[in-house]
């Protein structure tokens, strides 16, 4: 007669674990990594984002370890997604003097995954970055690929984007805001969605009630609806 309450609480038990660790999950990346950082508010908005889509552990822990957190940061939580690698271990080679090409050679992962949805050139600035990948690629998957930080960066930026908005890197390269700085795209689409902005929601809600907006609901574009997020390809490793 007491197999059925202790069968009960042993199906519980995980279930609650489960609901547990995803809350604590969506938490982790509706929190605001860029406190205390000191950039722009398009840059906080596009290193959120950033955090919402690769989803790092310990992002604010180890985007103050970042000497550059605008471009490290983001390449540290790709590459901890495509390597299932800490941001520690990354940013150990990183210290240790590696450049972004070589840390992807010594994680195992393809430098395809900067390339996801781009097949043909995409102009300046990631035409010559494009070139390299396009001429070297054939060499085999453990040729060292020799892309510029710069343009591993850019790349990785062109990346989140249009992985978090569901729209095609061309998208995001092609866009008159886009083409000056992935930041500012990603800034002004995440507005358009959240109908704020700022990342912080008390501070979007007092400069929408001066402005006249009123409400507090998250309503987007109407014009046109964000897409759900999208998974491009699956894991890049060799």
């Amino acid at each position: 007669m007491e197999r059925k309450p202790i069968m009960k609480r042993v199906l519980i038990f995980p279930l609650l674990i489960l609901l547990l660790t995803g809350g604590a999950a969506r938490a982790a990346t509706s929190i605001d990594v860029a406190v205390g950082v000191q950039v722009d508010e398009d840059t906080r908005i596009f290193l959120n984002v950033t955090n919402q889509t690769w989803r790092p552990p310990l992002a604010t822990t180890f985007i103050r370890r970042c000497a550059y957190p605008q471009d490290e940061f983001p390449v540290v939580a790709f590459l901890t997604y495509y390597s299932h690698r800490s941001p520690d271990y990354i940013l150990g080679l990183r210290r240790a003097g590696y450049d972004w090409s070589d840390i992807f050679f010594q994680l195992h992962v393809n430098p395809k995954v900067l390339f996801v949805g781009i097949d043909r050139n995409p102009g300046p600035p990631y035409g010559r970055a494009w070139g390299r990948w396009t001429r070297d690629r054939g060499y085999g998957a453990r040729r060292r690929y020799r892309l510029s930080d710069r343009d591993v960066v850019a790349l990785v930026k062109v990346q989140t984007a249009a992985r978090h908005f569901g729209a095609s890197p061309y998208d995001v390269i092609e866009a008159p805001d886009g083409g000056r700085r992935v930041e500012v795209y990603t800034a002004n689409r995440w507005r358009e969605r959240h109908g704020r902005d700022s990342w912080d929601r008390d501070r979007g809600r007092d400069r929408r009630q001066r402005r006249g907006w009123g409400g507090d609901e998250d309503t987007g574009d109407r014009r046109h609806p964000p897409r759900d997020e999208s998974d491009h390809e699956g894991d890049g490793r060799d």
